[in-house]
């Protein structure tokens, strides 16, 4: 980061720690608490914002690019993907070519734990070599990667999610950085190429801008940068010192978090390689939400406890940041409940004036807004910057999945390993009964407080009406999507679908929040 650019930061960040500090500090007076339990509810909520926004400011601190290395030649290297049961056959036809065009010498592998004749016939034509294991399925993608590295055996791997197609010079990106003993893993962003395909995927795509920005290059700084599975480049050596590639439903995570304790240092290079394919439909994306959540929480209450005293005191932190990221949606969930339940008995948590609540809170919204604006400027492309009010929208939503994901892993459920689902799928108004049955109450809470005139209430209801938004544009979402599957209007627009590489994939009607989430017309109407 430029010198310059580092003291706006520090300004900017020290502003916030005040306005933070004039916040909590008015909200841990004495004699706050008006009703305890709900005061609870509402600490818990406000000091986890708190803590994730410090975190990221941290993060924000510590940007930094790594400087580019040239690979040498003659380096071995394997370059991986996976195939499992339903996945469709175009996606293949689009990815394999590019994993095969990269121009770093490599051989190229497909581990097929779908048993296809004519995924093998294309691994024939295309000169990849074809792995079937014995028992398919058996530890999820992990396992059939673990199987597939008894055959692999460069100095390196890059294992690839089968719809991720990276650029022609990928390795060369990325495979310069071993040159440090120390690099055991190398990580690019994981960009979506399919996020005008519908409202869902835009705010899918949205959700990651920041992370994939500012703060991966942050923890890059604190020499803590985190693992995704969509592509990431290893050091063989690395992954055969904890076993090789960890089996869980976030095995990305777990590898990540078992490489670090073992000393290996992760390299973070914030260039587009690859883009892969977005979620498009509520129930593809709500399902892959509590599989993240579970499979996140499941790692922090049952690894991440044993495996901190081998962290750097930074690693500690950014691990813990991911392993309570799901906490945000039983923090928004508590939030869509109360806020009625306040309008609708007249109780208040807080003993003081909305103006007094608003006058503390205010300066900290504003501060981090500012922050989050200047932060815009490590976002991976210039396109991505705005306020990103698709991606708030799937956030909301996304709360009964991840308050989901929290009680299943307490429970110790297991949940299968799942692949997300690279096409659309049935979705419509089933996916959203609680939201729809949260913006019901939500307005009536709101119209029964304006009947009975309760007085200091303005904020609550704002509160509730911006719930009541959230939870009300899901639901418009899901109607779209019912609309789509009963073809109720076949006079609709068509347009073609395309995979990776212009593949077309099928002709289908254009819904409404296609419609909007289409186009560069639609990021000028988002920005406005």
């Amino acid at each position: 980061m430029p010198r310059a650019e580092r003291l706006v930061t520090w300004l900017l960040v020290s502003l916030g720690l005040q306005a933070l500090a004039y916040f909590l500090g008015w909200w841990a007076t004495p004699g706050r608490i008006a009703h305890l339990p709900l005061f609870v509810l509402f600490t818990a909520a406000a000091w986890f914002s708190a803590f994730r926004m410090f975190a990221n400011w941290v993060a924000l601190l510590h940007v930094e690019r790594p400087a580019y290395h040239p690979p040498p030649p003659g380096w071995t290297v394997d370059v991986v993907t996976t195939a499992a049961p339903g996945e469709p056959l175009a996606l293949f036809e689009a990815t394999l070519p590019a994993l095969v065009n990269l121009r770093y010498p490599h051989r190229t592998y497909l581990l097929d734990d779908s048993g296809r004749e004519e995924l093998r016939r294309l691994c024939q034509t295309l000169g990849i070599h074809y792995i079937r294991r014995p028992r398919p399925g058996e530890g999820g993608k992990a396992g059939n990667v673990n199987y597939g590295l008894m055959y692999a055996t460069g100095e390196f791997v890059a294992i690839f999610d089968p719809d991720h197609a990276p650029v022609p010079e990928f390795l060369d990106r990325v495979l310069g950085y071993f040159i440090d003993p120390r690099v055991g893993y190398v990580q690019a962003p994981q960009v979506y190429r399919n996020e005008t395909e519908s409202i869902v995927a835009r705010g899918a795509a949205e959700q990651t801008y920041e992370l994939y920005g500012p703060t991966m290059m942050g923890l890059h700084g604190l020499e803590a940068p985190l693992l995704f599975g969509c592509h990431t480049t290893f050091r063989r050596a690395a992954l055969d010192s904890i076993g090789g590639y960890a089996v869980h439903n976030a095995e990305d995570l777990r590898t990540a978090m078992r490489l670090t304790a073992r000393g290996w240092k992760g390299v973070y290079v914030p260039e587009v390689l690859a883009r892969g394919l977005a979620p498009v439909d509520l129930a593809t994306f709500f399902r892959q939400q509590f599989r993240w959540a579970h499979s996140v929480f499941d790692l922090f209450f049952r690894d991440y406890w044993r495996l901190v005293p081998r962290w750097t005191v930074f690693q500690a932190v950014a691990f813990f940041m991911v392993g309570t990221y799901y906490f945000v949606g039983p923090a928004i969930l508590v939030n869509l409940l109360l806020a009625p339940l306040l309008l609708f008995t007249g109780a208040r948590g807080v003993a003081d004036s909305t103006a007094s609540f608003a006058a503390h809170l205010g300066p900290l919204v504003a501060c981090n807004l500012l922050i989050r604006r200047w932060g815009q400027r490590y976002l991976l492309r210039a396109e991505e910057r705005g306020w990103h009010p698709t991606g708030m929208v799937m956030l909301f939503a996304s709360a009964f999945a991840h308050t989901a994901g929290l009680l299943a892993a307490l429970a110790g459920i297991r949940v299968p390993y799942l692949v997300t689902h690279k096409t659309r799928q049935p979705s419509g108004l089933g996916q959203v009964r609680l939201h729809l049955l949260v913006a019901t109450v939500s307005v009536a809470a709101i119209l029964y407080s304006l009947v009975t005139a309760q007085p200091d209430a303005a904020l609550l209801q704002l509160l509730t009406l911006w719930n009541a938004v959230m939870m009300g544009t899901t639901v418009w979402i899901a109607l779209d999507e019912e609309t789509y599957w009963r073809h109720a209007d076949p006079s609709r627009p068509t347009r073609e679908r395309t995979g990776a590489h212009g593949t077309p994939l099928e002709n289908r009607p254009l819904g409404a929040a296609d419609r909007l989430a289409a186009g560069p017309v639609v990021g000028r109407a988002l920005e406005r």
